[in-house]
């Protein structure tokens, strides 16, 4: 007697449709793990190059004097302006002559715009350098962006003396590359003058002030109230910049300024005969880059310095509080 064979043709499709399945889901994890690792290999390279260009920055800066020409005291000098001039080309070397981080030269890498610095040092990525003192714990220099916000850095350390003209101390010199963040370029208006002791356009003036640890170019922003804009001009050649941590002073005349204030290098000319329309007794003043950047400030002659030789300023770079104030320009 002959058995039955009985066939579940469902069955057979589920068993089709199952290994159909299985073979895609194969797939797909077999090609997402080729591309994780296609991921992690350049995330990978991209580290082994940032180990390399921190690596040639620290030997740089902790590696020689410095040099500009013949001249090994390129701090002097300034980034756009005079003979010889930073942007013409400068081996930027932190040490003295005794082989110690020096503060001059720590300092002044503040005369370097973001940029041109990073192209010198040849660092495709993003760049911050550091010098921090052991003890005590303190950060005494410091250039470039910030990391913190990037997700993916590289450092490279360097143990010296730091010479600050009257101590020697241990110091580490930190030079971090990272991944590109935002970079922040704002400037400040900080002390006005708009009614001087002296009648006329040519004293009056606007105090403004460089929070970031470079240089900025100065030309690139102009100054406005509610009637007329003006640029900031340069004389033929220059290449006017703002460094880092310090003031600069907007007037018409760099010349009435600096014979009745005080003699300073930051003192940039508008290219007007008076500052927008003539400061008055009632004006909103706007300090802006391209119309993103700006800084806006309204005042009356209630607020005070109206005429008594006084300023109006800032209790803070950023803060929003003013009042009337003894005339302090170029210090913050």
């Amino acid at each position: 007697m002959k058995r039955a064979i009985y066939r579940d043709e469902n069955a057979v499709t589920h068993v089709i449709e199952f290994t159909i399945a299985l073979t895609v889901f194969v797939l797909l994890v077999q090609a997402f793990t080729s591309s994780m690792n296609h991921r992690i290999g350049i995330d990978l390279d991209n580290n082994d190059e940032r180990v390399v260009m921190a690596r040639e920055v620290i030997s740089e800066l902790a590696g020689s004097q410095g040099k500009i020409g013949d001249a090994t005291n390129w701090e002097d000098f300034e980034f756009g302006t005079g003979t010889p001039q930073l942007k013409d080309g400068a081996t930027v070397g932190l040490l003295n002559g005794n082989g110690e981080l020096d503060k001059q030269k720590c300092d002044a890498l503040a005369k370097f715009p973001y940029t041109p610095l990073r192209d010198e040092f040849e660092v495709k990525q993003e760049l911050r350098i550091e010098i921090q003192t052991l003890v005590p714990k303190e950060t005494v220099c410091l250039w470039g962006s910030d990391p913190a916000d990037t997700s993916i850095s590289v450092k490279s350390e360097k143990y010296l003396l730091y010479n600050d003209g009257t101590n020697i101390l241990p110091a580490l010199l930190t030079v971090t590359i990272f991944e590109s963040v935002k970079l922040s370029n704002e400037i400040y208006m900080t002390e006005i003058m708009y009614n001087p002791s002296n009648s006329g356009a040519k004293y009056e003036w606007i105090e403004v002030y460089n929070p970031n640890s470079f240089s900025i170019y100065i030309t690139s922003w102009t100054i406005q109230d509610v009637q007329e804009e003006d640029n900031i001009v340069a004389e033929d050649g220059d290449t006017l910049t703002l460094p880092g941590k310090s003031a600069g002073i907007l007037t018409t005349s760099p010349t009435t300024f600096k014979e009745t204030y005080i003699d300073y290098e930051y003192v940039f000319s508008i290219e007007d005969t008076a500052i927008g329309n003539g400061l008055g007794n009632n004006e909103t003043l706007t300090l802006s880059a391209g119309g993103t950047n700006k800084d806006v400030f309204s005042y009356t002659n209630s607020d005070g310095a109206d005429g008594n030789g006084k300023t109006l300023t800032r209790d803070c770079y950023n803060c929003e509080t003013w009042a009337e104030a003894d005339a302090t320009p170029t210090t913050i």
